[in-house]
This record gives C-alpha cells, structure tokens and sequence, in this order.
C-alpha cells in the first residue's frame, strides 16, 4: 500500500510525454545508489563521504555536489540548483516540508515492514526506474541480483554453520549485528543460510547492538564482519588484546571472516555485492 500511495504521487504527465525525469537530488544513500545503478547521475545528494565509505558501489561521479548532512541539506544550494524533483525517504520526510518550495518532493518507502526487505527495495527500484524511465534496466538489475543469489546459493549448499554478519564498533567491547527482516539477514535468508543472531533489531536496517560476550551465543557459528577501512582497525587492535575475543570458539578456530562493507539497507546491488562476498569467504572458513 505504502509503494501504491508513492508511486501515485509522480504527475502521471512526466511519465506519459516519454521524456525521462532529470534534475533529480537525493536526500538518501539508498536512493542514491539505486540512481546510480540505474545509470542516472543525480545533481546532488547528501553527505557524499559517508556514501562513498559506507555505499562505495557504485561509485559517485565527480559531478554531483554534495549537500551537507542527512538530516540538515542546504537549502539555499539547493536553490541554486534548482531540481526538477527531490527524492528523499519516507522516515525523513516529515522534516522537509521546507524544501517543497524548491521542488517537488517525492518520499519513497524505504521500511520493508512484513514484506522481505530485498523484496521491497526491487519494489522501489522499479519506481526509481519508471520516474526515469529506466524501468527496463530496473528489470535487468532485479534479474541480475536474483541470478547472482541462486549462484552464491549453490555454491553454500554444503555449509551448515549459522553465520553472525557484524560490524565491530572502535571500542572493541560492542558491535552491531544484522538480522531480522533487514536486507542483509534477507539476502542470508535467500542464500539458505541460518543467522546466528535472533534477537531484535531495528525495523529498517535490521540492526542492533550486542556486547561482544554474546558472540558466544552461538559457538559453533562464523563471525562475518564488515570492513569499515580506520574504524575496523582501530576495533581489531583492541580485539586482540582481549582475551574474550580469543576465547571465542569462532576465533579460536579461525572462523572469521573479513569482507566489504554493504550498506545494510541498500538496493539490489548491494544484495549481490553481499552474496557475492559470502560466496567466496565462507567456503574456505566454515568447515573449521
């Protein structure tokens, strides 16, 4: 319902004269890299470093500016700019109702809910793609990601260890951990693997933050981590200088494995850029 109520908020005359919409700024890295794997450069989106530490993929063209925090874009840029359309999510549009002087603005529902969280973002691709007019690559992307699981699927078929899909946190004493109905415990679900972690977590990035005592919850599972370049660094120096970290059953046996980061609420690219990293890393590690 949420998608339909969207979707009816594109003027249908944009999309009936043919011409695909440009001038688009994003307020969202998700949305952001949705555009961007539809091959449309928006002219500016927020808080570019973080997109390109956190996202990376695909990467952001030199072109587009940079609009200053998430929470606080710059109007009177944004003004300068002058949008055709401004794309945003649903969880940050009650606060700019300011911005709609500038441009129109389109929220997009970026929470799952009950729906499967992969399911949904393929859901808001294709809306992306039919506002540019890129609904045929929109498909192309969603059959592309389907195909990349099913193959990353085959090749975990023998793995039967749950697995934690984590972020450390600097302080080497806590981490956020991933599950539930979010996209990454989607994509471990898609991939026939079972999550380690079954306790609660946020509704939109089906993340929570756990001690680092209850890894032990689970001993016999595979601790997958994200690497986040400094800040994972910094947290595994300090890991290893832990000694419960090292009683870990999964680090004393070596079941640990280090891969890209993936925004954890990211599009259909960042789905197959996740099973594609536990293809190649679980297989070697798992079995120990």
């Amino acid at each position: 319902m949420r998608l339909a109520l969207a979707a009816a908020a594109i003027p249908s005359a944009t999309l009936a004269e043919g011409k695909p919409m440009s001038g688009l700024v994003s307020l969202e890295m998700a949305i952001t890299e949705m555009l961007l794997t539809l091959g449309v450069t928006p002219l500016a989106t927020t808080n570019i470093p973080l997109y390109r530490r956190l996202v990376t993929y695909p990467e952001m063209p030199a072109s587009v500016a940079d609009l200053g925090p998430f929470g606080e874009p710059n109007p009177e840029y944004l003004h300068r700019l002058a949008p055709a359309r401004i794309l945003a999510a649903d969880w940050q549009a009650p606060g700019l109702g300011r911005l709609a002087a500038i441009a129109p603005i389109l929220a997009l529902p970026l929470y799952p809910g009950k729906t499967p969280a992969l399911e949904h973002q393929e859901a808001v691709l294709r809306q992306i793609g039919d506002l540019c007019l890129r609904r045929d690559r929109a498909e192309e992307v969603i059959a592309s990601t389907q195909a990349t699981l099913e193959r990353a699927r085959a090749r975990l078929s023998g793995i039967n260890r749950p697995v934690y899909l984590c972020r450390f946190n600097r302080d080497g004493r806590n981490l956020a951990v991933f599950g539930g109905n979010g996209m990454l415990g989607d994509v471990l679900r898609r991939l026939e693997i079972a999550n380690a972690y079954r306790g609660r977590v946020n509704a939109l990035s089906g993340g929570t933050n756990i001690p680092l005592a209850s890894l032990a919850d689970a001993p016999e599972a595979v601790i997958v981590h994200f690497d986040r370049g400094a800040e994972t660094e910094a947290a595994l120096q300090r890991l290893d200088q832990s000694r419960l970290w090292h009683a870990l059953p999964a680090v004393a046996a070596g079941r640990i494995a280090r891969i890209p980061v993936i925004y954890p609420t990211g599009g259909p690219l960042s789905a197959s850029r996740l099973a594609d990293a536990l293809a190649a890393s679980l297989p070697e590690i798992a079995h120990g």
